[in-house]
């Protein structure tokens, strides 16, 4: 499968930390969910609880035991070691063991996103050569397998998690294997998990990570970021079978003998219950989340309801938090949102605001340990001084290696994303005389106006807050009169009884004079009374909206 890998001259600068290589040893190989999950249950946490889902309560030993039957089932339907197999779930737990048997088979995970189109997940089976595939069958996420499963070429074995559907084997038939496995290992070096980008700037791009990649993210983020201990639970929406997610839901926790909580999809109601029922200590999620949940008209009534007093760290990523929302947290359930930032090519958070002396809000914070990060003006390419806008550059023990195969050669894209070793991840950031890092705008979203910068968060954030806008977009489009380069669009869904008339869009650009600098003001404001197209995790596609 190497071929399918970018040239090793392309790939970046990978540097595994002191405390890292300390913890691998003299291991040359290594199955990752014996690493990861079946070593709780040789060191007496077999019976704590692993997953909470809902009512249910997935011990460690389920886990295990059901992760050793999909493994048997796999070996015998032909899967083979770093075949691929993908997986396109709901959150459920069945999920979780299924991404631990791909590994004990010795076979690379590929998740695929549950908001993919029947195309894209053709695209992508074929694209990472997948040899069999599990899915859930409700119907929002099995449809889109429905559609595809003519079109994916190497797919040999379809698997349906829950219910009987033609065509796909019974997840009863893999329960029916036995319940002893002995894992197979991988040399460190060889490639582990292709993870998919959402594809919200186009077609979905492969990330391939390596067995001390992934050994490295799940060591560093669940000891430096989250501080995790067997006694914490992780709790959030975000899809398991999508990048932040599987981060959260499949890996992370368990490496450190803590459990997850994996909702069955996002509403303020559920973050109140789910942290309650389950004792969530920590929950990651969008910024999008947080805003919802201040919002809510209900908030009191919950906070007077519900015991939440398990919760000991906010954290999330994805875009921008913004301050003002920072500061209506704090002020409300009197803790900080230790905002971060990762990526799928760096498979997860690889700055966050948890690593500095102390959290600042709006910040994005500090590297963690073990990665290094530097501001680079595009144009001059020399480090930017304090304050100034330019190009994250980072690098460490993960890092971008793309996945070639020629269904979509990216080795041009791999030349731009690596520069001297250093990961370019398209995101523009400011470094303040501190050292804190502050997330202002994806590369393809940042609108370049009469020579400013702009990141279209520094608008959303106050636009929101007006009391007419029911949710909001911006982004940068032709200067009709062609001075400026680009100017500021907004684009806007109204609350039930306001008018989408001239008389609001004044009154909507004299509120934000009042937060934001003249020259961000919009120049065009257009009403929708669609909802704005966002990812899974509630991420706005701006692509589509510029399209």
């Amino acid at each position: 499968m190497g071929r399918f890998i970018v040239p090793e001259k392309t790939w970046p600068e990978i540097v595994i930390p002191e405390e890292v290589k300390t913890y691998i040893g003299e291991k040359k190989e290594i199955n990752l969910a014996e690493e990861i999950l079946d070593r709780n249950v040789k060191e007496g946490r077999g019976r704590k609880v692993a997953v909470y889902f809902e009512d249910r309560r997935v011990t460690y030993r389920d886990l295990y035991r059901l992760s050793n039957r999909i493994a048997n089932f796999l070996k015998g339907v032909g899967v083979e070691k770093y075949d691929r197999v993908g997986f396109r779930t709901r959150n459920m737990p069945e999920a979780i063991a299924v991404n631990f048997g791909i590994m004990k088979a010795g076979a690379i995970p590929v998740p695929l996103n549950p908001m993919w189109t029947g195309k894209e997940v053709a695209f992508v089976s074929n694209n990472a050569e997948i040899k069999a595939l599990f899915v859930s069958g409700d119907e929002r996420t099995f449809r889109a397998v429905e559609e595809a499963k003519n079109e994916m070429k190497t797919v040999q074995t379809m698997v349906v998690l829950d219910g009987e559907k033609d065509g796909f084997v019974s997840f009863s038939e893999v329960t029916s294997e036995s319940a002893r496995f002995d894992p197979i290992p991988l040399k460190i070096g060889s490639p582990a998990l292709v993870l998919y980008t959402s594809g919200t700037t186009g077609l979905p791009k492969g990330c391939v990570h390596f067995v001390e990649n992934v050994i490295s993210s799940v060591y560093l983020v669940g000891k430096h970021v989250w501080k995790l201990t067997p006694d914490d639970v992780v709790g959030g929406p975000a899809p398991v079978s999508f990048a932040m997610g599987y981060g959260n839901g499949c890996l992370i926790p368990y490496f450190h003998g803590a459990a997850a909580s994996i909702w069955p999809r996002f509403s303020v109601e559920n973050f109140f219950r789910f942290v309650e029922d389950h004792g969530i200590t920590i929950f990651s999620s969008l910024p999008t989340s947080y805003r919802m949940i201040l919002a809510d008209p209900g908030l009191e009534e919950y906070l007077g309801k519900y015991d939440i007093s398990s919760l000991r760290l906010f954290t999330g990523g994805g875009e921008a938090l913004g301050a003002e929302t920072a500061r209506k947290w704090k002020e409300v359930f009197g803790m900080d949102i230790y905002e971060s930032l990762g990526a799928t090519e760096m498979l997860h958070i690889c700055i966050a605001n948890a690593c500095a002396p102390v959290p600042v809000a709006g910040s994005i914070g500090f590297p963690v340990p073990g990665y290094i990060a530097k501001v680079v003006d595009t144009e001059t390419g020399k480090e930017c001084q304090p304050g100034e806008v330019g190009s994250l550059y980072i690098k460490g023990p993960t890092g971008i290696r793309y996945w070639n195969h020629p269904s979509r050669n990216l080795e041009e894209k791999q030349v731009k994303s690596v520069k001297n070793g250093w990961n370019i991840l398209g995101d523009f950031v400011r470094k303040d005389e501190n050292g804190y890092i502050y997330f202002v705008s994806r590369d393809d979203d940042l609108i370049k106006s009469s020579g400013y910068r702009i990141g279209p968060d520094e608008i959303e954030h106050p636009l929101s807050q007006h009391p007419a806008v029911a949710e909001c977009a911006v982004i940068g489009v032709p200067d009709p009169e062609g001075i400026r380069g680009q100017v500021v669009k907004a684009i806007v869904r109204l609350k039930e009884g306001y008018q989408a008339d001239e008389r609001l869009k004044e009154d909507i650009l004299v509120f934000l004079e009042k937060h934001i600098a003249k020259y961000k003001l919009p120049r065009i404001i257009e009403f929708t009374d669609r909802p704005l197209p966002r990812t899974p995790t509630g991420k706005i596609i701006r692509r589509l909206l510029r399209q």
